[in-house]
C-alpha cells in the first residue's frame, strides 16, 4: 500500500510539474509575444516620427526652393537709386517690407544668428548661459569637426570651440583662403564659459590687489580682460587667429598683422560673414580707423567675429565695427545693400519682444533674424 501511494505521490508531482512547465512555456511565448508586439509598436513610432520630421524638412525645402525660383526684383521703383558700381548700401526706411510671406525664429535661435552684441556696456542676456551649451548641439570642436569634413583646420587644442553657424562659415572661408594658396592658419581660442571667464578675471585682477581696491581694481583688472559676461568669448561666435607652420621658426615668428595671412583675411573676411572684432589705430592694418571708443576694447586682439554675410557687407563698405553698424540700424532701420546696381542684401530692424518672432520675408529671399541686445530685432534678407 505503501508503495502504491509513493507511486501516486510520484505520478501527482510529474503531472504538477508537467503543468508549471506548460504555463511556464505559455508565459514565456506570451512574454516575447508581447515583447516583440511593444517592439514593434515601438519601431512603427519611430518610422512614423521619423517620417514626420523628413517631411517637414522636405515641406521646408521646398518653401526655400520656391522662394529661390521667384523672381528676386522685389524693390519698388520709389527706392533711391544705388551706385551702379561697386558695393553701396541705400537708405530705405521711408518704405514697408515688400513681404510675400513671413517665417517665424524662436528668441534662442535669434541670440545665436550673429548680431547679439556684448561689450562691456551690454552684458550678455539673462537666459544665455553656459546650460544652453550643455547638450553640445549648438558648440562644435573645430579640430574635431574639420577632421571629420575632411578639411583640417590647426587649432590650439581640441577643446577650441565655436558655435556651428560660425564654424560652417570659418570653414568655408579657410577652404577660400586655401584654394588662393594660404594655409597653415591656427585658431588660438574660441567659446569660454562664464566659469572660465570668471577664473581669468579673477587672476587679472589678483595681479593689481596690492596696487588698487573698488572700482579701480575692476576698471584695471578690465584692461585685460572682459568681466563675465561682457566677453565676446561667450558668445561662441568669436575666435582668435594666427598663423602657423611646424619646424619652421621664421614662418611662426612673423607678426601676424604683417603677413599675408592677415592681409587676406583683411581683403575677404568679411565675404564669409567675418569682421575684425577690436580695431584700434594702426592695427591689425597701418590704415584701420580707431573704434576703441566705441568697441570699448583697446587691446591689440586678432579676434574675428562672425555676424553673417549681409552685415559683414554693411560694415566692410561703410568701415563700420559691430557697435556702429546697430547704432546705423536704430536710424535708418531699412536698407537695401547692392552689388554693381544689383539689389544683394536687404535689412531691416524691428523690436525686440523678448519672446518669438515672425517677420516678414519677400518674395525670393532667405532669411536669418537676430537680437542686437540694444532692443532690437535685424531681420537679414539674402537674394
Amino acid at each position: 500500500m505503501a508503495k502504491n501511494e509513493k507511486t501516486d505521490a510520484y505520478t501527482i508531482l510529474k503531472r504538477v510539474l508537467a503543468v508549471l512547465l506548460v504555463f511556464t512555456a505559455i508565459a514565456a511565448i506570451g512574454f516575447f509575444y508581447t515583447r516583440n508586439t511593444v517592439d514593434s509598436q515601438l519601431a512603427e513610432i519611430e518610422a512614423q516620427r521619423q517620417q514626420q520630421n523628413e517631411n517637414l524638412i522636405e515641406q521646408h525645402n521646398q518653401w526655400l526652393a520656391e522662394q529661390a525660383s521667384q523672381p528676386t526684383d522685389v524693390q519698388d521703383e520709389r527706392w533711391p537709386a544705388p551706385n551702379p558700381n561697386g558695393w553701396d548700401v541705400v537708405d530705405i526706411s521711408d518704405f514697408a517690407v515688400n513681404a510675400a510671406g513671413t517665417e517665424s525664429f524662436t528668441h534662442e535661435e535669434m541670440e545665436t544668428a550673429g548680431l547679439m552684441l556684448v561689450n562691456r556696456w551690454h552684458y550678455l542676456p539673462s537666459d544665455f548661459t553656459d546650460e544652453r551649451f550643455a547638450n553640445g548641439d549648438e558648440l562644435v570642436s573645430i579640430g574635431s569637426q574639420s577632421s571629420s569634413d575632411g578639411f583640417p583646420i590647426q587649432v590650439a587644442n581640441y577643446n577650441v570651440m565655436v558655435q556651428r553657424s560660425t564654424y560652417s562659415a570659418l570653414a568655408e572661408m579657410l577652404r577660400a583662403a586655401s584654394a588662393d594658396g594660404l594655409e597653415n592658419y591656427l585658431i588660438d581660442e574660441g567659446f569660454r564659459t562664464n566659469e572660465s571667464q570668471t577664473e581669468s578675471f579673477l587672476k587679472e585682477q589678483a595681479k593689481w590687489e596690492d596696487r588698487y581696491t573698488g572700482e579701480v581694481l575692476i576698471e584695471k583688472a578690465r584692461e585685460n580682460v572682459s568681466v563675465p559676461g561682457t566677453s565676446e568669448y561667450q558668445t561662441g561666435l568669436s575666435f582668435r587667429i594666427r598663423r602657423y607652420k611646424r619646424g619652421d621658426a621664421d614662418f611662426n615668428g612673423a607678426a601676424f598683422a604683417s603677413t599675408e595671412h592677415l592681409a587676406w583675411l583683411e581683403a575677404h573676411a568679411w565675404e564669409y560673414g567675418f569682421v575684425f572684432r577690436f580695431p584700434v589705430s594702426g592695427y591689425p592694418l597701418a590704415s584701420t580707423t580707431d573704434k576703441s571708443w566705441k568697441t570699448g576694447m583697446s587691446l591689440k586682439m586678432m579676434m574675428y567675429r562672425y555676424v553673417g554675410k549681409p552685415a559683414a557687407a554693411v560694415m566692410h563698405t561703410l568701415d563700420y565695427c559691430l557697435e556702429e553698424f546697430i547704432e546705423y540700424m536704430q536710424a535708418h532701420p531699412h536698407i537695401a545693400v547692392y552689388q554693381d546696381g544689383s539689389l544683394k542684401y536687404e535689412i531691416y530692424r524691428i523690436q525686440d519682444n523678448g519672446s518669438d518672432a515672425t517677420v516678414d520675408v519677400p518674395r525670393g529671399a532667405q532669411a536669418t533674424a537676430s537680437i542686437d541686445n540694444m532692443g532690437g530685432v535685424i531681420v537679414c534678407l539674402e537674394y
